[in-house]
């Protein structure tokens, strides 16, 4: 399925249940609002291989690639509404994630030398079905995410030229415990999610046809759930 159908089908699903929501929210607890802060890992996921890169020859006694990323801890926060199905749920919301990269070029042959810092900001539409123990607190969930990806890019030395996709999509999995009760019925507890999906960065390194290329994170953090 192509990303932009994946995107489509998680907004219309959201719709829908969002006014089915709001028939129900009134007079019956089946749904809950909840909001989550904490770190994350992830973001742009970058090739490294360069076995697939035209040009490249890097010995095998070399102490560098020709082309290496790393990635620094970032933050994301995020609303989201649960709404109870029988004994489990579904689970939807908006998140924000930021990331910080850095990109070396290190390629004689291919005349690419320097680096490129990229500031990643992404926000979330996650669509989930949640596998709840209710007396635990926990939640196992499983689903679909789509992100619409903003990226600031910065860069010293020569560079090949580069493109971002905005929108990726991809599956996701994710867990969450609840152990602490409020006496208004609030809870507190925790989260993490991990995904892997579709590409949102591309240049001489990271092509289309490559199998590395793409978006992922794990994020966990702190979660309060409203009663």
């Amino acid at each position: 399925m192509k990303n932009s159908s994946i995107v489509s089908l998680g907004l219309l699903s959201v719709l829908l249940m969002a006014c089915s929501v709001s028939k129900e929210i009134s007079t019956e607890k089946k749904s809950r609002f909840s909001f989550q802060a904490g770190s994350n890992w992830g973001g742009i996921t970058e090739n490294t291989d360069m076995s697939v890169v035209p040009g490249v020859q890097v010995p095998a006694e070399a102490t560098v690639d020709a082309f290496s990323g790393a990635t620094q801890m970032g933050f994301n926060a995020g609303v989201h509404l649960n709404r109870q199905l029988k004994k489990n749920g579904l689970e939807t919301g908006l998140d924000y994630m930021y990331n910080y990269q850095k990109f070396n070029y290190i390629d004689a042959g291919n005349r690419y030398i320097g680096v490129r810092e990229l500031h990643v900001s992404q926000f979330m539409l996650p669509l989930t079905y949640n596998f709840v123990i209710q007396k635990a607190g926990f939640q196992v969930k499983a689903g679909l995410l789509g992100q619409f990806n903003l990226v600031s890019a910065t860069g010293v030395g020569i560079l090949p030229d580069y493109s971002v996709i905005p929108f990726s999509a991809g599956p996701t999995l994710g867990v969450s415990f609840l152990p602490v009760r409020f006496g208004n019925g609030d809870k507190l507890g925790i989260y993490c999610d991990i995904y892997r999906g579709s590409q949102i960065y591309k240049d001489f390194y990271n092509q289309p046809e490559f199998e590395m290329p793409g978006s992922s994170f794990v994020k966990f953090g702190l979660r309060y759930q409203l009663h």
